[in-house]
């Protein structure tokens, strides 16, 4: 293994996690804002970086590839390093900023918002409408569980929730940081003209 292109990735895998970390921050505060205050824009806004927040790690790999020297090969193994330690850093800069919405700001708003919502006579009606109102009373019992869970309990459930999903997508974005060696080999050139 080379140790040059192992540090390499560790540094690249550091910086754009951090840049994806942000990203997804700012799309758990924008999507938290628009809920909790009512604010179609600020949903709009979530939505527009929840696309980001697909694409960019793509992005952030094709970088990764482009920034290497030109003879450098990047195994699928190396590349999934990079793919799993980007992932990684950004789920636990994102862990802490919920940490901090969770614990600090939140104040049980959120959980209420939802109980509001399942409790509004419009839900209900809905509901019944279209024949499920044994799923309402589940989705209400759920909330109240999630009620008796700590700042922390909330926390590390989406800290799990997207390391399991980031190491799902680190396949894909593994593929697009993958390269073979750029340099030509001359007895293929030749071959290939004869």
């Amino acid at each position: 293994m080379d140790l040059e292109l192992f540090k390499t990735t560790r540094d690249f895998a550091i910086e754009y996690g951090t840049v994806l970390g942000l990203i997804w921050l700012a799309t758990f505060g924008s999507f938290i804002g628009g809920m909790t205050g009512g604010n179609v824009l600020m949903m709009m806004m979530s939505m527009g970086f929840m696309g980001i927040t697909m694409l960019m790690p793509i992005y952030l790999a094709w970088r990764y590839k482009q920034h290497l020297k030109s003879g450098d090969r990047v195994s699928m193994g190396m590349a999934w390093i990079f793919a799993s330690l980007m992932f990684f850093y950004a789920c636990v800069l994102t862990g802490v900023g919920e940490f901090i919405y969770f614990q600090y700001m939140d104040q049980g708003r959120t959980l209420d918002l939802f109980m509001r919502f399942l409790s509004s006579p419009e839900t209900e009606a809905q509901y019944e409408m279209m024949g499920a109102s044994d799923f309402l009373a589940k989705s209400r019992m759920e909330l109240q569980e999630l009620a008796n869970l700590t700042p922390l309990d909330i926390t590390l459930n989406l800290f799990v929730n997207n390391v399991f999903i980031s190491l799902l997508y680190s396949l894909p974005v593994a593929a697009v940081a993958h390269r073979k060696s750029r340099l030509i080999n001359p007895d293929k050139l030749f071959k290939a003209q004869g």
